[in-house]
């Protein structure tokens, strides 16, 4: 009596197990194959390869890894523009890993971030800037229980072990679900077998075909030199930069600025984001750009997939009249250039015959930077420069004496240099006439 109640027992034990895991089977099937029926074809997805758990076995990203793509279309990707993952894994250990399932019950918002940031507690996503890949992927089978943490929380268990994207494409680190060490979830999962050391014995990883994040280049702020300030006016400065990108044939698609006066960049005069492929920017009193003044400057750029640069700061010589030699900032002029001027008389004199010229130039100050002032001795130096067959009194006076040698066109400039050591210069053409005929009085007969 005793052994056949055993047996009986241990039978309908047995039976009940077997219809527990088929009538499991199925409901998993009901309820999971209506999510995997809208995968697109694995061949058009951007991820592929093979991550390994010891407790998850192999998990294939891509249809194309074991030629099922005909009767079993998965794949998963992520989003060039935005860098959301999307799509499925599959184990035939644990099924389908989702990688487009949000996670509203297991305690983060369901409003999931527009940009992928440390934050991120949704769908797992990549962000190019960093190349971290944070939120969460989920394992169908285990319902609740299968969130798979790909994010490193800098908690002491992970030890930096969160999913990394190389600049070949290649992943790395591991993702966790669970906590294997209470018995409970299913571990680590592996991206690449060189993390493990063991590419020798399975070589395996997964990889995807992204685009990376741009960088800005060869910064400099030229804010003109003495001969471009004295045309264009002293307050302004040109910022200028490189587009640079891994991906052959990306482009710029925008950039923003940020200038300020502080190293911290707090109240800036510009942070702007501009569209277009534009590599300089000009700034003028319109964007409240002072004299005297040293601005530090930083540029973010986008490509063409709007995938956004980190911050680029200013930090090198500018190449200007006005180095202030601080790699960190460009400094502004003091005032403007002088604004140069002369006179003569007579207008029109010819040759051999001595003029008078007459500067008439202003100067500008510290104090008066934009505000002109009659040039007096001290404030302003000359220097006169005349063609060659021409004689002058006094090259460094203000109102000099010229006697040309020729007629013709005769070229007449005016160096005029300020206290501050800036300087203008003005050429002026004259055209001489020819000598005028000798008289000579003759007694008549």
């Amino acid at each position: 009596m005793k052994t056949w109640f055993n047996f009986k027992t241990w039978l309908i034990t047995l039976t009940m197990i077997v219809l527990a895991v088929a009538i499991a089977a199925v409901i998993t099937t009901y309820e999971y194959s209506g999510e995997i029926t809208g995968v697109s074809a694995g061949s058009q997805h951007n991820v592929s390869g093979w991550a390994w758990g010891e407790n998850f076995g192999w998990i294939s990203f891509n249809c194309t890894n074991d030629n099922t793509c005909g009767t079993s279309d998965y794949g998963v990707n992520i989003d060039q523009t935005t860098g959301n993952f999307s799509g499925y894994s599959w184990s035939s250990n644990i099924g389908w890993i989702s990688f487009q399932e949000k996670a509203p019950n297991y305690g983060f918002n369901s409003n999931c971030p527009s940009s992928c940031v440390s934050s991120n507690n949704c769908t797992a996503c990549y962000n190019s800037v960093d190349g971290k890949v944070y939120g969460w992927a989920k394992i169908l089978s285990l319902g609740d229980d299968g969130w798979l943490k790909m994010s490193d929380d800098k908690v002491l268990v992970w030890n930096n072990k969160g999913v990394t994207i190389d600049s070949n494409g290649d992943f790395h680190g591991w993702a966790w679900n669970g906590n294997s060490t209470a018995g409970v979830g299913l571990g680590w999962l592996s991206f690449n077998c060189v993390d493990t050391s063991s590419c020798g014995t399975s070589d395996y990883k997964v990889q995807g075909e992204l685009n990376h994040a741009p960088t800005a280049i060869n910064l400099s702020a030229f804010n003109w030199n003495y001969a471009q300030a004295s045309q264009y006016g002293a307050l302004r400065a040109l910022l200028r930069w490189e587009f640079s990108d891994p991906d052959p044939g990306s482009s710029q698609s925008a950039y923003q600025l940020i200038v300020s006066r502080h190293a911290n960049f707090s109240s800036p005069i510009i942070n702007t984001k501009f569209s277009g492929s534009a590599s300089q920017h000009s700034l003028t009193s319109d964007n409240g750009l002072n004299y005297n003044t040293a601005y530090y400057w930083k540029i973010m750029v986008w490509d063409d997939k709007d995938a956004p640069s980190v911050w680029k700061n200013y930090d090198t010589t500018p190449d200007t009249d006005n180095n202030d030699g601080v790699p960190a900032t460009f400094t502004t002029y003091k005032h403007e250039m002088p604004k140069v001027d002369f006179t003569w008389f007579p207008a029109a004199p010819s040759q051999g015959e001595e003029a008078q010229f007459s500067d008439s130039s202003k100067y500008y100050t510290a104090a008066s930077p934009a505000t002109p002032t009659n040039c007096s001795s001290g404030n302003c130096f000359y220097l006169w420069t005349v063609p060659g067959d021409a004689t002058i009194d006094d090259a460094a006076s203000a109102n000099p004496k010229i006697t040309f040698g020729s007629s013709g066109d005769a070229p007449v400039s005016l160096k005029v240099t300020d206290s501050d050591g800036y300087f203008s210069s003005l050429t002026k053409n004259l055209n001489l006439k020819q000598k005028l005929p000798g008289w000579k009085e003759v007694k008549p007969k």
